[in-house]
């Protein structure tokens, strides 16, 4: 997530490298970074002349690089390119006029492709290595990462949270930058004086849907059918039934898969790369995985795939077969 922080210290130094690669699954930190570097350019040339966005599908590489060797005027030039397609195969020779421009780029010229998943094994992506700068874009992993993130966000609004508040914010409101990131603004301007506290949060943050999954999770190891299923209900005002059943079943593999590690003698250390998932969600998930048995996570998911057959082909309401699900679950 640092990325942003190195777009900006090369803006500042006046180091921006003439070709780029941004890529990553956090889209709100390449658009924090992308709007940095359009104001650079911007304050160079108020009117934006020198900034061209096009599409990596419909601008063939001739004329991105026709477009980026052209003189600018007014300053410097930047050219963005979206939605490239250069890591798909075929691609071949199309690519050459690229290799070329890469081995002497326009100085006046800063040229960037954005992509969401690259081939680092690619010749495309180990000339731009090899001859500009690659940039992955992804958001906080571990739970620290998400404060120091939280940390930076509250000071440039002015505002203060304490770390019990803090961690309510993420556990209530989810873990999506771009949406916690609306939800601060929207704190920011409603709340009186510096601090937020965990009251806000409630008043203020709709709760994300997984965080409800969890709470939903927790009532049925509590075995508290009328708890388990308000929750139930509260996630299907936010969701569709298919998604909402697709959410339980992936937690309770993921519970299964935990439990599994329990019983083979393994660590809550190991559990991010085991079960493929990220530090912060992988501790929830070990530790509400020592709530349910075996027996119960195992009939569970088995509940879960009958539940998603008796929905597609119709054997009833899909709200009342979930109800009912849930309700199995708080009672085996």
């Amino acid at each position: 997530m640092w990325e942003v922080d190195k777009v900006r210290q090369g803006i500042a130094k006046n180091q921006i490298p003439p070709v780029s690669l941004w890529y990553g699954e956090e889209r709100f930190f390449i658009q924090e970074a992308l709007h940095l570097l359009k104001n650079s350019y911007l304050a160079q040339d108020p009117s934006g002349s020198g900034i061209e966005v096009l599409s990596g599908k419909t601008t063939n590489p001739e004329q991105i690089v026709e477009i980026a060797n052209m003189v600018s005027f007014f300053g410097g030039k930047l050219i963005i390119v979206e939605d490239i397609p250069y890591f798909q195969d075929g691609q071949g020779d199309a690519l050459e006029p690229f290799y070329t421009y890469f081995e002497d780029p326009n100085p006046g010229t800063c040229l960037v492709f954005l992509a969401q998943n690259v081939n680092r094994g690619r010749k495309f992506f180990k000339a731009i290595e090899k001859k500009g700068a690659v940039l992955e874009f992804g958001s906080p992993k571990r739970q620290q990462e998400w404060m120091t993130w939280l940390d930076r966000e509250l000071a440039a609004r002015e505002k203060t949270m304490k770390p019990q508040v803090k961690a309510l914010l993420l556990e209530w409101g989810g873990h999506q930058v771009g949406i916690l990131s609306q939800e601060l603004d929207k704190l920011a301007l409603y709340v009186e004086g510096k601090e937020i506290r965990a009251e806000d949060i409630k008043l203020l943050v709709p709760q994300a849907v997984e965080a409800t999954v969890f709470e939903l999770l927790d009532a049925v190891a509590a075995r508290s059918t009328k708890v388990a299923v308000q929750k139930l209900h509260q996630v299907l005002r936010q969701e569709h039934s298919l998604k909402v059943l697709t959410l339980l079943s992936r937690q309770v593999r993921l519970l299964l898969g935990a439990s599994a590690m329990r019983r083979q003698g393994r660590g809550a250390e190991e559990a991010p790369h085991l079960l493929g998932i990220k530090p912060f969600e992988a501790q929830k998930i070990w530790q509400k995985s020592a709530l349910l048995t075996w027996e119960q996570l195992s009939g569970a998911l088995q509940a879960c795939l009958e539940t998603d057959v008796a929905i597609k082909t119709g054997k009833g309401e899909p709200e009342f077969l979930l109800e009912l699900m849930i309700t199995e679950f708080c009672t085996t």
